[in-house]
């Protein structure tokens, strides 16, 4: 998975996926966009080398408002 990072070496989130992602949510009911999201991150750590659910985890963390 592409996110943007500090990190030189890892590839940017491009501001297609964005936008895939955005029309994605927009297109599944409100009252299941929670469910879609979290199913989505499982898929998407499925395919991620290990450690990299919990980094993100507290990256994303990081960036929630106080």
């Amino acid at each position: 998975m592409n996110t943007p990072t500090h990190n030189r070496n890892a590839a940017a989130f491009a501001e297609s996926d964005f936008i895939d992602l955005a029309a994605a949510i927009d297109q599944v009911p409100a009252t299941q966009r929670e469910l879609f999201l979290t199913k989505l991150v499982i898929l998407l750590a499925a395919g991620a080398p290990p450690g990299t659910l919990s980094e993100r985890i507290e990256r994303a963390r990081k960036h929630l408002p106080a």
